[in-house]
């Protein structure tokens, strides 16, 4: 992002389902998101891949953004990420270039090397006849491979490309790092870096991984130049109690996620209610220190700084509240809110 240009917004979704709603209502919830974001100008709308999780109906990404590629028009649709591990690269491969013949032009595949669920899990989505050692760059590379037809000589299953047939179905790739390790094998390949600030908060190693991703960045056809998002969490209000009021069922979520707990995501009224012990108090109080959290002029002062001091070049806002509406309205007041800050209209990324 040059000093002159907007800064891009996304939306990063992991598809909440709250106390009182069903899966079905959380999958409907997600699809009016995705509407509501493309309406107001974000440029993407991303799925995160979780699993084994009450509060969250995001364990396969691929049917989110199917579905909401049929309710969309212009928004690009993406996986926040993929986690690789957990999947035969071809099926992969498959999957997205059939997206992108539902959605032409307008879908991303982010990659992540984490299992998105615990190890008992993770191993039961991999089975047995899977390798469960395989390296990450191993299983990029066969990815790659499949979704482009350009295989490496003596590739075992060379000549096995994904359908359907057509190679500008493969969508641009990105990859997610939390620790820095994914930025030079985003940089190897060609793809975006996405960095997952909203896990690991820790400013001074985003912008590390940034510069260390440039630096060594080769071209590709889909990425001429390096591109750098940035995911943050946030929640917003009309003021700033209300925020973090809004923001107490996250710590809570986050609490029963430690100790493997299948529940829905908590309401505010529940986790107000919760009797935390102070062990189980600075957990839910650690989680939410990771989120933005405010009215909205002090949210876009706070995510612009971000990005500066990150040289992101794109913003990915994950807004987890129970309600609906509030994380309707919450997208909202942050790109008015942006707009106002910047003194000029945020558009969407190329």
């Amino acid at each position: 992002m040059s000093p002159s240009s907007p800064l891009p917004l996304s939306v990063l979704d992991l598809v909440p389902v709250p106390l009182g709603m069903d899966a079905a209502g959380g999958v409907r919830e997600a699809l009016r998101l995705a509407q509501e974001a493309e309406a107001l100008g974000y440029a993407r709308y991303w799925v995160a891949e979780h699993h084994n999780m009450g509060a969250l109906a995001s364990s396969v990404p691929l049917a989110i953004l199917a579905a909401a590629s049929q309710v969309t028009s212009s928004i690009r649709l993406g996986s926040g990420g993929v986690m690789l591990p957990n999947h035969a690269p071809l099926s992969v491969a498959e999957g997205y270039r059939l997206l992108g013949a539902l959605a032409p032009g307008r879908v991303d595949l982010g990659l992540g090397r984490a299992p998105g669920t615990d190890g008992r899990t993770a191993r039961a989505l991999r089975g047995q006849g899977m390798l469960m050692d395989e390296p990450f760059e191993h299983q990029l590379a066969d990815l790659i491979a499949y979704g482009t037809g350009d295989f490496p000589a003596g590739h075992p299953f060379a000549g096995t490309v994904a359908a359907p047939a057509g190679e500008e179905l493969f969508p641009p790739l990105w990859i997610l790092s939390s620790s820095g390790h994914g930025a030079r094998v985003a940089a190897q390949v060609g793809a975006g870096l996405a960095f997952a600030w909203h896990i690991n908060p820790d400013t001074a190693l985003a912008r590390h991984a940034a510069d260390v991703y440039r630096a060594a960045f080769e071209p590709s056809a889909a990425f001429p130049a390096p591109r750098v998002i940035v995911a943050a969490s946030v929640v917003t209000a009309s003021t700033a109690a209300e925020a973090e009021e809004q923001s107490l069922p996250l710590g809570l979520m986050f609490l029963r996620l430690t100790r493997g707990e299948r529940a829905p995501f908590p309401t505010v009224e529940e986790a107000k209610a919760y009797p935390y012990t102070p062990q189980e108090r600075a957990v839910a109080d650690g989680m939410r220190r990771r989120a933005v959290i405010g009215d909205p002029d002090t949210v876009a002062g706070k995510l612009l700084a971000l990005a500066q001091a990150t040289a992101a070049d794109e913003l990915i806002l994950s807004v987890n509240v129970p309600d609906p509406a509030r994380r309707r309205q919450a997208l909202a007041l942050i790109m008015d809110a942006v707009r106002r800050a910047e003194g000029r209209e945020v558009v969407a990324a190329d």
